[in-house]
């Protein structure tokens, strides 16, 4: 049992795949095309794995320093309907921080205790924290660079309208959609 623990923990699969990749679809090449290949592939996702690292350390400093806690039971008294609290924490953490993964599971964590106590859904909450990640996608946002890298847009501007205008319109479309579920879903 601990033998498929060890090979299934996330690194030791990924380079199990990598050596298998390697063998049965490199057969046809030379080392150093092999080499080229690796290379250009670390190239394009040496950004996208540092601006999600950073992401990642930039929300665990929000949670720790208790800002998400604050501005949520700030948020809390307010008296606005429950399943906007968690929109606005993961819309918030998102523009300040740019990470979607990490706006939505920062703001999962931060108003998860708030939303049970208020009796509020947890699956309405769950999905106002998944529309709120998507509030305008821009550079510190790792997923941004695997959009912009695929569809081959360089052009910051391009950039911008391609993909950040277009998840900033699915965010405001999610929150009605939220806010008319929620009618029915409390």
């Amino acid at each position: 049992m601990q033998i498929f623990q060890f090979i299934g923990s996330p690194i030791c699969a990924v380079g199990i795949g990598l050596v298998l990749a390697i063998l049965t679809l490199g057969r046809s090449l030379t080392r150093e095309q092999i080499l080229k290949e690796m290379e250009k592939g670390m190239a394009s996702a040496g950004i996208i794995m540092l601006v999600t690292g950073g992401g990642g350390a930039l929300g665990q400093i929000i949670k720790d320093s208790g800002l998400g806690s604050y501005i949520a039971q700030g948020l809390a008294g307010s008296g606005l309907p429950i399943v906007i609290l968690p929109f606005v924490i993961a819309t918030l953490i998102r523009f300040i921080q740019g990470s979607g993964t990490v706006a939505m599971t920062t703001a999962a964590s931060i108003t998860a205790a708030i939303v049970a106590e208020s009796g509020g859904n947890p699956y309405m909450a769950a999905l106002a924290c998944c529309v709120g990640s998507l509030f305008f996608s821009y550079f510190n946002d790792s997923y941004f660079w695997v959009v912009n890298r695929t569809l081959g847009v360089s052009d910051t501007k391009d950039q911008i309208r391609t993909y950040s205008i277009t998840s900033t319109i699915a965010w405001a479309v999610g929150f009605a959609e939220i806010m008319i579920l929620s009618i029915f879903f409390h």
